[in-house]
């Protein structure tokens, strides 16, 4: 079984600023991309509640 490397660099956003690949700030514990080259950073959306009251799918 192969499993894919995480960190590939295909897997990570370019930078729309300056092309460079971003990283993630994990270790830092935020929730975002950034490049190292500019500074650019991108921050990641929150996901959505599983308990928001609007899903239907078990709905009769």
């Amino acid at each position: 079984m192969i499993y894919r490397d995480p960190h590939d660099e295909d897997a990570q956003p370019i930078c729309p600023s300056c092309g460079v690949t971003m990283h993630p700030l994990l270790d830092e514990g935020i929730g975002a991309d950034e490049c190292r080259e500019c500074g650019f950073r991108l921050e990641w959306p929150e996901a959505a509640g599983a308990d928001d009251g609007d899903d239907d799918r078990w709905a009769f």
